[in-house]
């Protein structure tokens, strides 16, 4: 990818022109008959001469109240969403200037119309885990797999994750390109609420489209939970001609998708969810034979082949996602035999619900909830498998952005025996008395455990590629607080669960 400038929020292309009429179609042009894009920005101070300007507008700040300083700096062209003086400078009206800069973004950064198919997966909950999860099936089957996603990205050329969360369609645009160049055949992109608020698809023609779960979520950006499904619901203007959507038949929220998607998109629709009445006809679903705190294993039916699948993982959740990543699979003809290898195969996803082992004869569990819907699933799935005290630690920032802490200690106290909310510096060198305070509690908690507890942390994992901690950072994720913990407790052996993963 070559680039003659490149921005945080603007870029400048070596691929040629783009006509904003052919890109706009509903676009209205004054002073020109069309405006040609060689490079554009929404960063009026960064506006560089021939560069297009958009005016992006958002809760906090308005592009339109910044077109002075872009023709100042030398704007051919201004992209806006109303009237307004350009000062001879030619003007494209839209109807979203943040629908206008995704698609010019896909247009000259992203793919180039090449064989690569392109796996959508948004939902409230299991997103990252779905993207893996069929990330895995995929490759097992031999096709070249990329993946893009709030764990990390990872292209045909590499096996590590690398880089930040996408926030911002350009982003995307520039992966999905990387993800071409390295020779993928397939992409597997995590799509958040975020993201498609910004209609960051736009111009991407998907061959998948998945759907997890439509809960509510995030209405600190949305408003309302209608509005927020509202949003999701976009990615169904992303599907291609032929494309298929598949989704979660054991939620009823997504029936509404469902029928939507086959009444004007006239697509098909596989379903996918765990064996009840309402999945007798799924493309993919599965039946619970064993779960305990070890792990689960799952009797997997794929367009009626069955399936043994064990699992790493025993909350209900990491099932209903193993069974999406299944129907995904079955849309793209991997056999049943590859689908259960590929789920087996993976044993945990940065950021997401993994197993801790260290020897010790209890249970422990590593998540990040993205919300409080995934919260309460997995702490239900906890409380009626284990048979003695769940333990909740939750470092004070993620309490305070699911609710606060009073709030989240009185929500989790419905499955939970004990919550403690960690303080940030709990294990620095600058540690306060509360610091050691907590900690001091911390390790009573941990030291009055035995077999059939179950400690669940929630908390920051690190950063990707971030490196050894940094004393001087003065901050150490909690996982690393309690895997230390654990590591000074118990002698290093094969590992809590190891017996029965290995039968």
């Amino acid at each position: 990818m070559t680039h003659s400038r490149d921005t945080a929020s603007g870029f400048q292309s070596n691929e040629g022109v783009q006509k904003l009429s052919e890109l706009f179609p509903d676009a209205s042009f004054f002073a020109c008959s069309d405006i040609e894009c060689q490079g554009f920005t929404d960063q009026a101070t960064q506006c560089r001469p021939g560069d297009v300007f958009i005016a992006r507008c958002d809760d906090n700040d308005d592009g339109h109240e910044h077109i002075s300083i872009a023709v100042a700096q030398g704007a051919v062209g201004i992209v806006a969403e109303r009237m307004v003086p350009t000062h001879g400078v030619p003007l494209c009206v839209v109807a979203d200037t943040f629908w206008a800069w995704s698609r010019l973004a896909h247009a000259m950064e992203g793919l180039r119309g090449s064989s690569v198919r392109v796996i959508a997966v948004t939902g409230t909950s299991g997103k990252t885990s779905t993207v893996w999860l069929t990330a895995s099936i995929l490759s097992e089957a031999g096709l070249r797999v990329g993946v893009v996603s709030d764990a990390g990205c990872v292209d045909a050329l590499s096996s590590v994750p690398e880089g930040d969360p996408i926030t911002d369609p350009r982003q995307l645009a520039c992966w999905l390109r990387r993800l071409e160049e390295s020779g993928c055949s397939h992409a597997v992109v995590e799509v958040s609420s975020q993201l498609l608020a910004k209609h960051a698809l736009a111009g991407v023609d998907c061959d998948t489209i998945a759907v997890t779960n439509l809960g509510s979520a995030h209405l600190d950006l949305h408003g309302t939970a209608s509005a927020y499904r509202a949003v999701k619901e976009r990615i169904l203007q992303a599907a291609s001609a032929d494309g298929v959507l598949v989704a979660n038949s054991d939620d009823p929220r997504s029936q509404r998708l469902i029928e939507r998607y086959q009444t004007e998109c006239n697509g098909r629709v596989l379903t996918a969810g765990l064996q009840n009445t309402a999945t007798a006809s799924a493309t993919a679903s599965a039946t619970a034979v064993e779960r305990t705190l070890a792990g689960q294993t799952l009797l997997l039916r794929c367009d009626g082949v069955v399936m043994p699948v064990s699992l790493d993982v025993p909350v209900t959740s990491s099932a209903r996602n193993s069974v999406l990543a299944a129907a995904i699979a079955i849309r793209y003809r991997v056999p049943a035999e590859k689908i259960a290898r590929g789920l087996e195969s993976v044993r945990s996803v940065a950021g997401r619900i993994s197993r801790c082992d260290r020897g010790q004869d209890f249970a422990v569990f590593v998540d990040r909830p993205s919300s409080g819907h995934s919260l309460a699933s997995t702490l239900s799935s906890l409380r009626r498998l284990g048979h003695g005290r769940l333990l909740v630690l939750v470092e004070e920032t993620l309490a305070e952005q699911l609710g606060g802490q009073e709030r989240f200690a009185s929500r989790a106290s419905r499955w939970c025996d004990t919550t403690l909310v960690v303080p940030r510096g709990i294990a620095s060198e600058k540690a306060t008395n509360r610091d050691l305070r907590a900690y001091a509690l911390l390790d009573r908690e941990l030291s009055q455990l035995h077999a059939g507890d179950c400690v669940l942390v929630l908390g920051s994992v690190p950063q990707i590629n971030s490196g050894p901690f940094d004393p001087e950072d003065d901050f150490m994720p909690l996982e690393a607080v309690v895997n230390g913990w654990l590591e000074l407790a118990h002698e290093p052996v094969a590992g809590w669960g190891a017996d029965r993963r290995a039968a």
